[in-house]
């Protein structure tokens, strides 16, 4: 199985040479596969001419064989096919089509979908030669609706195994505005990220979690909890919530930038977790040199976390003496 980095890695460098090949990434629900399809989207221009406005998301699922085949004009002296309008949009120039929930679509939806795998073309409409194509789908294991996958169309699309993976998470969520005391949380509970079970209606996922960002901490402690319960789960929830707890009560930032040297270094490791995320989002480039001066007390793995993060969330911080002399004595640590 691949993680999500290697399989992005894997399908722009395939589509830089050909567009020929149909990557088809299978997963358990939540596990982050269309979020990948669409970052290759969003970055298509940039990785191989496809501008974002030429990306089209073709839900397999919820579409019937006429949405791939068109419908029938019977206007004139014989019926011709009038083809779907976003499909008619591919005949000319670089396009981008996401098929999404591939396992889940009707035997005859599968049976249209061949042909525009294999041939780029349905009926009358041929797309052109510079459209790209990615799919995704669920497994059938996971009791997610996906029906089995025939043999003749995963003849014609390129299988990936996706593994959710937290470092790859991680780093998507860094960039993605993701409470980073919820990454730290998922850090010190990495069994949690993506904890699936088919037979649990509410399971913690990459999705979950995102979603779970967005209830406001401002609701009461009891509220708080019951409403990160309703996207990931009453375990889970629990746990996260406890973790905030720990993180509210923290060692005063401030008295670490005052006194960085002397400032006693928690040795309860939920605590360092949560501390070397509030310490990176309070990390500027004016007050790096004496947070690393702290860190420094710290084991390596969370200085090295703690690095790793506030260069992805601060890149000014690259260019201070202080990251500058840390980057030369740890060369083989910062990645």
């Amino acid at each position: 199985m691949a993680g999500f980095q290697d399989i992005t890695t894997i399908i722009v460098e395939q589509f830089k040479v050909s567009n020929k090949l149909v990557p088809c990434i299978m997963g358990a629900p939540g596990g982050g596969k269309s979020a990948l399809a669409i970052q290759i989207g969003e970055k298509g221009e940039e990785y191989f001419g496809v501008p974002f406005d030429n990306v089209i998301i073709f839900n397999a699922s919820l579409r019937d064989p006429t949405d791939l085949l068109g419908m029938p004009n019977v206007h004139g002296e014989c019926a011709r096919w009038l083809p779907p309008e976003e499909l008619y949009t591919c005949r000319t120039g670089r396009n981008l089509i996401i098929i999404e929930e591939i396992g889940d679509m009707s035997p005859e939806m599968s049976n249209a979908m061949c042909g525009l795998l294999e041939l780029r073309q349905v009926n009358n409409l041929k797309l052109s030669d510079e459209t790209y194509i990615i799919a995704t789908g669920n497994r059938t294991e996971d009791k997610s609706g996906a029906q089995r996958m025939t043999t003749k169309l995963a003849n014609r699309v390129q299988r990936f195994d996706f593994d959710t993976r937290l470092d790859d998470w991680c780093d998507w969520a860094l960039g993605a505005g993701v409470d980073v005391q919820m990454i730290q949380f998922l850090r010190f509970k990495p069994n949690l990220l993506h904890d699936f079970d088919a037979n649990r209606l509410l399971n913690p996922s990459p999705r979950a979690w995102a979603k779970a960002n967005l209830v406001p901490a401002t609701l009461d402690s009891v509220l708080y909890m019951d409403a990160i319960a309703g996207n990931v789960g009453q375990g889970a929830a629990a746990e996260y919530t406890a973790f905030r707890r720990i993180a509210d009560n923290l060692p005063s930032i401030d008295s670490i930038l005052m006194n960085p040297a002397t400032v006693d270094v928690p040795e309860d490791v939920a605590v360092r977790f949560a501390l070397i995320g509030a310490i990176a989002q309070r990390t500027t480039k004016d007050n790096i040199d004496r947070l690393i001066e702290f860190t420094n007390r710290m084991p390596v793995d969370f200085n090295v976390m703690y690095m790793n993060d506030v260069t992805k969330m601060q890149p000014d911080v690259k260019k201070t003496k202080a990251f500058v002399s840390w980057a030369v004595k740890n060369a083989n640590a910062l990645v």
